[in-house]
């Protein structure tokens, strides 16, 4: 009898925590959702608020990638261009392997490449440049885009769609149907 009141204290420890992580499991799944539904009614600035809550309170989420990409991708459409770059970095570091990843390099690449050079960029964005392209040209153009990890295609919770074709010579970026990037070594 003795030892069963010797696994209360830790089966109350395991109900507690399963409790307290199912709890913010569902915190960050409750704004995510609200994030979504936010997107198909149009209100834009409060989806972004929600996808931005899951990023900072719950980076380990599985909704963590895709609500970093969407806010990201937001602000590169609305032309706020260093938090694109904030954003979308610390997307790519955090989540490496997210099928996203390469296209967020891409966005960052454009950005980087299509401002005033005299301008804006500095010795640490020319480097990330740099980084970028030689990670991308180090093997045939084609290999990063047929990797299993590294889809041909893409669509961001904004309904953005990426898609790559690819040809001996270079590489064409289509985003939503129209040219976003041409690359070639």
């Amino acid at each position: 009898m003795n030892k069963i009141y010797k696994f209360y204290p830790l089966f109350y420890l395991c109900l507690v925590l399963c409790m307290a992580g199912c709890a913010s499991l569902s915190s960050s799944g409750e704004q995510y959702r609200d994030g979504l539904q936010d997107i198909k009614e149009g209100r834009i600035y409060f989806a972004v608020l929600n996808l931005k809550s899951v990023i900072k309170e719950d980076p380990k989420s599985p909704y963590a990638p895709q609500s970093a990409f969407a806010v990201g991708e937001y602000y590169f459409d609305n032309s706020d261009y260093f938090n694109s770059l904030k954003i979308l970095s610390d997307y790519i570091h955090a989540h490496p392997k997210d099928k996203g990843a390469v296209f967020a390099k891409l966005i960052i690449y454009k950005i980087l490449t299509d401002v005033d050079k005299e301008e804006v960029l500095g010795v640490k964005e020319d480097a990330l440049v740099k980084e970028i392209r030689k990670e991308l040209f180090s093997q045939p153009l084609f290999l990063i885009f047929y990797d299993k990890k590294a889809p041909r295609s893409y669509k961001s919770l904004f309904n953005h769609s990426y898609l790559v074709y690819d040809y001996v010579d270079k590489i064409k970026v289509f985003r939503d149907d129209k040219i976003f990037i041409e690359l070639s070594p």
